[in-house]
């Protein structure tokens, strides 16, 4: 049976979520959307700001679907699972001061949820003018970015040109394997969106051989990519990146990559979600493929060398 498509749209406060969230239907108007739309007060002012369509809005008030609203959330899954045969996708708009990362784990580590629901790509929407300033100031905002597979850079008419391929080249140095679009007013091509499948195909592999692999550093956000030539034992490694993940929960923001096991033909991919680990398989390595192990890491003071001697001891000597 096939799976709802879900795309999760996140970003801090004034960043044009609602304003894309319209844009995304009336760009699609042949599909029929559920969406639902999270305020943390208790009048739910965007659900009236978004547009009146074919689509259903469902409301959740007082509270983030990060955290006091999880259970809400999993009662409008259900809602959306009982009426699958008259939604063609499902859209979620976070509030600006959410972890999306909690809501990720929901669809990726509840095997009830991801039987029906398929999370296509989270899309994080930055306000030109205050992108630094809000990464530099606020935890919530580094975890919307570096959780993004799309990164939608709006409201680029209020900068120069000259500040936009700025903004471009840190945004691309803090989350080197996000795809980053610019655009005015919410508007941006939603077919290029999602097109963007990264733990699904094999653009995986080619987007993270591209991240760089020195680290680069932007206030105390750190990313960098570990390259391994050996392959991996898997059985050890994943409990490294479970410990890893759990015991430096609030510094680790984001892993992802693509790991060669020993005496598996086909690609394993990993990513974080908050405190666990996803693993799931990739496209087979090629004939001709060489098979390096790349990872990148994404934090606040996250130390390279100490991390690249904990997991080289899972290679395969």
């Amino acid at each position: 049976m096939q799976r709802i498509p879900v795309q999760l749209i996140t970003g801090f406060l004034g960043a044009g979520k609602t304003t894309f969230l319209n844009h995304l239907i009336q760009e699609r108007p042949d599909e029929r959307l559920f969406v639902i739309e999270n305020e943390v007060g208790k009048i739910n002012v965007d659900c009236e700001l978004v547009m009146n369509g074919e689509e259903d809005i469902a409301g959740l008030t007082a509270g983030c679907l990060c955290c006091s609203l999880h259970d809400e959330l999993l009662d409008a899954l259900e809602q959306v699972s009982a009426r699958r045969e008259e939604f063609d996708r499902l859209v979620i708009e976070t509030t600006g001061v959410a972890d999306p990362t909690s809501i990720i784990q929901t669809f990726l580590g509840n095997r009830m949820v991801e039987r029906v629901f398929e999370l296509q790509q989270v899309i994080c929407l930055a306000d030109a003018a205050y992108v630094e300033e809000n990464l530099n100031a606020t935890d919530e905002a580094r975890r919307q970015l570096v959780s993004a597979d799309v990164v939608l850079l709006n409201k680029c008419d209020t900068v120069s040109p000259t500040e936009v391929d700025r903004l471009v080249q840190t945004l691309k140095g803090i989350h080197p394997t996000a795809t980053i679009l610019c655009g005015d007013h919410g508007v941006f091509p939603t077919d290029k969106i999602f097109e963007v499948r990264p733990f699904h195909d094999e653009r995986t592999s080619q987007m993270t051989a591209e991240a760089p692999t020195g680290s680069h550093r932007h206030n105390d956000i750190t990313t960098f990519t570990l390259s391994f030539d050996r392959p991996f034992r898997l059985d050890t490694l994943a409990n490294e990146l479970v410990r890893l993940a759990r015991l430096y929960r609030h510094q680790v923001y984001r892993i992802k990559g693509i790991i060669a096991v020993n005496n598996t033909p086909t690609r394993v991919v990993i990513q974080s979600v908050r405190d666990s680990f996803v693993l799931t398989d990739g496209p087979p390595w090629g004939p001709d493929s060489e098979r390096i192990s790349q990872i990148v890491f994404i934090g606040k003071d996250v130390k390279k060398q100490s991390i690249e001697k904990l997991l080289s001891r899972h290679l395969i000597k």
